[in-house]
């Protein structure tokens, strides 16, 4: 295993005159100034945005006098205008950037840009590098991405376009001319990046083979399905260098024309937040909506992860009015209000400010317009309550782009379709822990957020009383240093299955590095196909809560074997063995039960501990027991050891947060009551209630007036304790309890 221990920088000894473009180094003069202050730049002032992407054929088709209406009525304050890259919508000089067919002697990004501005509206202007036409090939053949043949890659679904090289000249000298040209020519205060990072997948142009070479002294990989080969890693390595550089570089470029202005990506991968933050002042995440085999709480926890990329900085969240999200991309439809609503809603709960992307300027269907425009009236109405300061939220999972990156023991082989940002897309079902872990909240009703991996420090987790490590199998030494140090100053850790079983590049370690924590060793083995197995339940204990009329549950489907330390006490779970389940007759277990633990609860320092050795979380995404959901929330309630600032009573399945504003909190409850909930798209609203709120207040704060915003209507409570409780009759779709501070 000695040439899996390559330190990254003899992987990426040549790298560093990349680096030293891209890290390390924020923004200079006003665009600082701008920054200071948690970042209080003009960024801070838009709350609804509307995105206009044009097609080719736009200019001359689309109603322009629709859109001007449009953002008036919904009370819009930002906009995106297609502005250039794969086709110019205005008058370009830059060489081989060409210009929208139907264009003519007309400016349509131009003329949308100044009407917007007269209105007072923010405008960024949108760009797309990753295609480039036959002209562009002609004349610089090293600009378009090469196959391993050394054939150019042509579009995959326009075969008269080529996949432009993301890593070359494109980037480092093309884009940036034309960046220069929109700032310059247009009052535009940002540019936005859409597949800013190219979609060419691995790239064997005479640039990248050259420069990859001399960087890490590897050829080129043919596929990336095995990351903790030192090729692989090198090139994943060296690939996001490249992205950092290319932020610097175009942020840069914006800036030094327009201080008050930056360039902001669509997508950031598994890029390192810190470094990020160094040159994007605000995100604008880039998913658009659901497929059929999503959750409806989906745009909610695509919030959560913006929000712990960002930290202080605002986050808008995409959704689009068409079916984007399928694999057969039909954007010229316009999915149900139903669908639409509730996508959004659940976006705003959690904190996005929302950003309605149009495919095609020119609009057949307009059944969208009435759903997106109440929802923005709506927001405009009750901004204040969306201006919110801090989540109120004290449990947390954990994001390991690690663990889905480097942790991937048999993944499928790359088809070179996926760029090297896009790797978690080949690891089928890597999400699965987390998904199950998640959907347990969000039916537990508890408020909780996400932290990342590279982010442990108090400053990110110090809001936090409980971190769930949903299978955080990659995890440094550091890492687990942090979070040995969040536990023994009072936080709690529930973790499951190989968690920290392995370093961040995917090494396997002889034990777990967080094992003191966990009160057991690792015994070498891990099964990774357990049929037909079994838990039995020793309560009354607060891990068994819920489970106390059952002497067995069901246990999860991979195991890790390991070896308690002295002095455990008897478990909440021990193991009842794995036995056939055909044929019946010998469905029968030989040995009905055990003393081997399958929970290791414990107090560590001044925290608190919980571990389960078998993939719980995985499994319940999987099979949805009820058994699997008390369990996950028993383990975060014991835990935390503290009650949870927000309760929700009452029927069903919603979706809750709870934030503060300056002067207020609001408690958000997204119903999301439905038979497509989990599974298909939304067909209808169906209403639900009454609920019963409960909210423990900031210290130092009383209840003044209370609302109801949904209902628009003042609500009654009563105070019990240091809590006021509060009766929401009805929700239809998104209730948010409004409390102003005496």
């Amino acid at each position: 295993m000695a040439e899996l221990e390559l330190d990254r920088r003899d992987m990426l000894k040549g790298v560093s005159v990349i680096a030293g473009l891209a890290g390390g180094v924020p923004f200079t003069g006003a665009a600082a100034a701008a920054m200071q202050g948690g970042g209080k730049g003009w960024e801070w002032e838009p709350m609804r945005w509307v995105q206009i992407c044009a097609t080719d054929d736009d200019p001359g088709r689309y109603d322009k006098q629709f859109w001007l209406d449009f953002l008036r009525r919904t009370k819009t304050q930002g906009v995106c205008l297609s502005a250039g890259g794969v086709t110019a919508f205005y008058p370009t000089k830059v060489p081989f950037h060409q210009r929208s067919p139907y264009l003519g002697n007309t400016d349509m990004f131009g003329d949308l840009t100044h009407a917007c501005k007269a209105m007072g509206i923010r405008v960024l202007g949108r760009v797309d590098p990753h295609a480039g036409h036959a002209d562009m090939l002609a004349a610089h053949p090293d600009w378009i991405a090469h196959n391993a043949d050394g054939t150019p890659k042509r579009h995959p679904t326009d075969p008269e376009l080529y996949l432009t090289c993301p890593n070359g000249p494109v980037t480092f000298e093309w884009m940036p001319q034309i960046l220069t040209e929109i700032v310059s020519t247009y009052p535009v205060d940002a540019i936005f990046g859409n597949r800013w990072a190219g979609s060419a997948g691995i790239c064997y142009c005479p640039v990248c083979t050259r420069e990859f070479k001399a960087a890490s002294g590897f050829a080129i990989p043919t596929a990336l399905g095995n990351p903790r080969d030192p090729q692989v890693r090198a090139y994943m390595l060296w690939d996001d260098e490249k992205r950092y550089a290319q932020l610097k570089l175009w942020g840069d470029t914006v800036t030094r024309i327009r201080p008050q202005a930056f360039f902001t990506p669509g997508t950031w991968g598994r890029l390192d937040p810190k470094r990020l933050r160094q040159t994007i002042r605000s995100i604008y995440a880039d998913r658009q909506g659901r497929s059929g085999q999503n959750a409806a709480w989906l745009n909610g926890r695509s919030a959560k992860e913006a929000y712990c990329l960002m930290q202080d900085r605002p986050v808008s969240g995409i959704f689009a009015v068409g079916e984007t999200s399928t694999p057969y991309r039909l954007m010229d439809s316009t999915q149900s209000s139903a669908e639409i609503t509730a996508y959004l809603h659940d976006g705003l709960a959690h904190g996005f400010r929302p950003w309605m992307t149009k495919f095609k300027a020119e609009v057949f269907d307009k059944r969208w317009v009435p759903a997106v425009e109440k929802a923005y009236v709506w927001h405009a109405a009750n901004e204040a309550y969306f201006r919110s300061t801090a989540s109120l939220a004290r449990v947390a999972l954990l994001q390991s782009a690690q663990t889905q990156t480097y942790y991937a023991p048999n993944v499928p082989r790359d088809t070179g379709a996926a760029g090297p940002m896009d790797l978690s897309s080949l690891h089928a079902g890597s999400e699965d822990a987390s998904n199950g872990f998640y959907q347990a909240m969000v039916e537990s009703r508890i408020p909780f957020g996400i932290v990342d991996e590279r982010q442990l420090d108090p400053e990110f987790t110090g809001p936090y009383k409980v971190i769930a490590l949903t299978n955080a199998a990659a995890l440094s030494d550091a890492q687990c240093r942090q979070l040995r140090a969040f536990v023994m100053n009072g936080g709690g850790l529930v973790a499951t299955h190989e968690s920290s079983l392995y370093d961040e590049w995917g090494t396997q370690r002889s034990n777990f590095a967080l094992a003191d924590l966990f009160g057991c060793d690792f015994a070498g083995k891990v099964d990774q196909r357990v049929q037909n197995s079994y838990l039995t339940v020793h309560g009354p204990d607060p891990l068994t809560v819920g489970l106390d009329d059952t002497p067995r549950i069901i246990a999860g489907t991979k195991l890790v074997h390991v070896t308690p330390r002295p002095g455990m006490g008897k478990a909440a779970l021990t193991s009842v063995p794995s036995y056939p389940d055909l044929p019946m007759e010998r469905v029968f277990p030989k040995t009905r039960t055990t003393d081997v633990p399958m929970v290791y609860a414990r107090q560590v320092g001044k925290g608190r501990v919980v571990y389960f050795p078998f993939d719980l979380d995985r499994t319940f995404w999987e099979v949805a027991s009820v058994d699997h959901l008390a369990l996950l929330r028993n383990a975060v309630l014991w835990a935390a050891n503290e009650p949870q600032p927000m309760a929700v009573s009452g029927a069903g399945l919603v979706d809750v947060s709870y934030w503060r504003q300056e002067r207020s909190v609001a408690a958000h409850i997204v119903n999301l009551n439905n038979p497509m909930a989990m599974k298909g798209f939304m067909h209808e609203i169906l209403p639900a209630g009454p609920y019963e709120v409960t909210l423990r207040l900031p210290q130092g704060t009383r209840p003044g007036r209370v609302r109801l915003l949904e209902a628009a209507t003042d609500a009654q409570f009563r105070t019990e304790g240091d809590a006021i409780v509060v009766q929401v009759p009805r929700i239809a779709i998104h209730e948010v309890v409004a409390v102003d501070f005496a």
